[in-house]
């Protein structure tokens, strides 16, 4: 017994010796580590591969704050959107075998759906690349001001959008909607004959010896699972915790909870056709001319650049799966804060590593550099900067860190970002709205009424400034 042993532990230590040794070896992945331990406030855990053979493996910050849990490399987390690759490869599983294709109606499998013109022009196709029509119900006041525990299952949830107007016709726009997801769900139980959960662990999750993977209630104790944290909407500067603005189970749609490895283990089987034959798989990464979105797959905006996979979002939820096909690379990235509190610096810095630099990436560091520089040597230094140089500054970035700026109670700090967004973007209303709210919180009436009218000059229909210049002139 205690030679067995002694031999694991030697074959451990020796694996963690061949991991490291290839990390150090390799340029890229340790130039992506330095950066990520560079990251001031980042939470989450990080897996990078090359050619099917781990190099990189590491957790950050804390899984539940308020008893100093750490992240580990075992830690669930939960993914979003991720949950809609499980369900578009369970779509093409279908697909596969004969039993639905992609032009099929939702008529075919919902002959209830109470619209008519979803059940006759809206196809499995259509759902899969979000160009349905379907209404939001994410974004509906019901759904968003009734506790989450009244939409446990996907039949919950119907009464949210069946009955709504359609947003748009079939096939007009892209608009990235839940409500897609949620019916090819509910085209899988049909299907199938059982229920998606089901479905997926044994056709997904076990083909891909994903064990650690599922949707699970989120009001009851998930093991190692990490709390999502965003900045307080109610003490500024402050980290609050996500629990009431999640959804309380996950669905076809994502919201469910799984590990770096796990994840994976499902690129993996994904990109070797373990979970489809290479005809679906192809159909599946190959990007669609003009589109980022496919069918249950995301890629850059990186024309031929080979990478796909699929990313997640929302309160205290940053999560994506990568191949960068050409490189030979698979990323995983799980973080438990906002979009904007390092997941996004974590996953542009790692494909612009990767991959190579694009126009979006590079606009997105310059915005990145030029905030730093306004907040610490001033705003004319930026605006100098941008006077000097043809590079792009991406004015939602600028907005975004403005108003993480009013969360965090910075006002003055917000008004300086906000005036380099109007120095940058003179003719955009959002802009001189922005700053207005900026002072109006730091107490600047006078500065908030002028650039509320600014705004409102540029766009008479803008409701906010029209309400905030009543409250404001009310109250001189």
């Amino acid at each position: 017994m205690k030679k067995i042993l002694l031999l694991l532990l030697v074959l451990f230590a020796y694996s963690c010796t061949q991991k490291n040794k290839t990390f150090k070896e390799n340029p890229k992945v340790r130039e992506i580590a330095n950066y990520l331990d560079s990251l001031e406030g980042f939470s989450g855990a990080v897996l990078i591969a090359k050619n099917d053979s781990i190099l990189f493996e590491k957790a950050y910050g804390f899984a539940h704050l308020g008893h100093k849990v750490k992240n580990n490399t075992s830690t669930k987390f939960s993914y979003a959107s991720i949950g809609k690759s499980f369900t578009a490869v369970a779509i093409f599983q279908l697909i596969q075998s004969g039993k639905i294709s992609l032009e099929d109606p939702i008529g075919k499998f919902l002959p209830g759906y109470p619209n008519k013109t979803v059940r006759d022009s809206v196809s499995i196709k259509l759902l899969l690349s979000h160009r349905s029509g379907l209404p939001n119900y994410f974004a509906s006041e019901k759904f968003i001001n009734t506790s989450k525990e009244q939409f446990r299952t996907m039949e919950d949830l119907a009464p949210l959008y069946e009955n709504e107007p359609m947003e748009s016709k079939p096939n007009q726009f892209f608009d990235y909607r839940n409500t897609n997801y949620i019916l090819l769900g509910r085209i899988i139980e049909v299907v199938s004959k059982m229920p998606y959960e089901q479905y997926i662990k044994e056709n997904v999750f076990a083909r891909a010896n994903m064990k650690h993977t599922g949707n699970f209630d989120t009001d009851h104790p998930i093991e190692n699972a990490a709390e999502g944290y965003m900045l307080s909407n109610v003490y500024p500067n402050k980290l609050q915790n996500t629990f009431f603005m999640s959804a309380v189970k996950g669905t076809s749609a994502g919201g469910g909870y799984s590990t770096l490895e796990d994840l994976y283990k499902f690129a993996t089987s994904f990109k070797n056709n373990q979970l489809l034959d290479a005809k679906y798989t192809n159909v599946m990464k190959t990007e669609r001319p003009n589109d980022s979105y496919g069918f249950g797959m995301q890629f850059p905006r990186a024309k031929d650049s080979g990478i796909f996979g699929h990313s997640g979002g929302h309160f205290g939820v940053g999560a994506e799966w990568r191949v960068f096909e050409k490189q030979g690379y698979t990323v995983i990235l799980l973080t438990n804060k906002d979009l904007d509190q390092g997941f996004l610096d974590a996953r542009f810095f790692i494909q612009k590593t990767i991959a190579g630099s694009t126009p979006m990436l590079d606009s997105y560091f310059f915005t990145k550099k030029l905030v730093k520089m306004t907040l610490e040597e001033g705003l004319e230094k930026a605006q100098q900067v941008i006077a000097d140089t043809d590079k792009k500054v991406s004015e939602m970035g600028l907005n975004a860190k403005g108003y993480e700026m009013i969360k965090r109670g910075l006002y003055k700090k917000a008004i300086a970002i906000f005036k380099l967004e109007v120095f940058v973007f003179p003719e955009s209303y959002d802009a001189y709205d922005s700053l207005g709210e900026a002072y109006m919180m730091n107490g600047d009436t006078g500065e908030a009424i002028e650039n509320y009218k600014k705004s409102l000059a540029l766009n008479p229909e803008n409701t906010n400034a029209i309400e905030k210049l009543k409250d404001l002139q009310e109250n001189l």
